[in-house]
């Protein structure tokens, strides 16, 4: 059975891709070619590294561009800092990372979260690595404002992990258009974010996006991982990034109503979050399931997942 890179569901022997989720990646409906293979990526990451060119984060990432040819296949081609995709190959470091961020950005959605446009796509030498569509460049090269915690909060990117969420709950009502409802989308990807073991949500990995439609706004899901699945408890038993009420561990139902109730949402909008998340089991594990992970892996993710839902029940 052939599955989509996108949506992980089925697609005729042969295909990679449906055409619409292409066309929601790409603007396309016909795959782009990815020539570039891992060792070529590996030397470029670090000469980029040495340049300083690189996509900003701990994990490797690249810039891409998608070169439009008239007369033959789009071409997806290494460019600086500015393109329009963010390529993150797979690590000899953390196994099976692109499918483990692919798997929780399905998760995300799934969960009702928006998230950036994100994919995988296979290499020249057949790996498959984790691709994402920036939402601050349009097609043209345009920029549109976007600016992380880190940078609205005045810190430094060393002290991305110093900080709360209580204090980015403060910035997004301080310059959201619409503040109840990005605090209410900002506590789903908190709770999301505990759920789904990632313990790497810092202040980087939080947005606000100047939507030329709405005004700033919170941005969508990214960089969403499963990091328990690749650092174990035994080495950071830390569950979040940023501290929530006060602790970055050893959460109940109790911290997360706090927290809420801290950022102005009331009992009942807390309640239906919960209820929203927590109730989606099944659906988490089919969609755990169909994702590109090993089967090892895929244990792994659904027994992270569940003894945290169990934790919060």
């Amino acid at each position: 059975m052939s599955k989509c890179l996108i949506c992980a569901n089925r697609v005729p022997n042969g295909k990679q891709y449906h055409p619409k989720c292409l066309q929601k990646l790409f603007d396309s409906k016909e795959k782009p070619v990815l020539e570039v293979n891992l060792d070529q990526l590996n030397e470029l990451a670090k000469k980029s590294v040495q340049q300083r060119v690189t996509v900003p984060g701990v994990q490797t990432k690249l810039s891409l561009e998608v070169d439009r040819k008239t007369d033959s296949a789009d071409k997806l081609t290494i460019v600086g800092l500015w393109g329009r995709y963010i390529l993150k190959p797979p690590s000899s470091k953390w196994p099976e990372l692109p499918a483990n961020e692919h798997c929780t950005m399905m998760l995300a959605e799934t969960a009702g979260i928006e998230t950036v446009p994100y994919g995988l796509i296979h290499l020249g030498s057949g790996e498959l690595a984790y691709i994402t569509k920036r939402i601050d460049r349009d097609d043209k090269g345009n920029k549109f404002a976007m600016e992380d915690m880190c940078q609205l909060t005045g810190r430094l990117t060393e002290d991305k992990y110093k900080g709360s969420h209580e204090q980015i709950a403060k910035t997004v009502k301080q310059f959201s258009a619409n503040p109840l409802f990005d605090l209410t989308r900002f506590y789903e990807l908190v709770l999301f974010s505990y759920l789904t073991g990632n313990g790497d949500m810092h202040l980087k990995n939080f947005s606000l996006f100047n939507d030329p439609n709405v005004g700033w706004k919170l941005a969508p899901g990214y960089d969403l991982l499963n990091t328990r699945l690749v650092i174990p408890e035994e080495k950071d038993p830390e569950e979040l990034a940023l501290t929530l009420t006060g602790k970055k561990s050893n959460f109940n139902p109790d911290s997360f109503h706090d927290f809420g109730l801290s950022i102005g949402l009331n009992s009942k909008q807390i309640q239906n979050i919960n209820q929203k998340l927590l109730g989606k089991q099944d659906i988490f594990k089919q969609t755990i399931e169909k994702s590109y992970l090993s089967n090892g892996m895929k244990e792994r993710y659904r027994n992270v997942l569940m003894k945290r839902i169990e934790n919060l029940a």
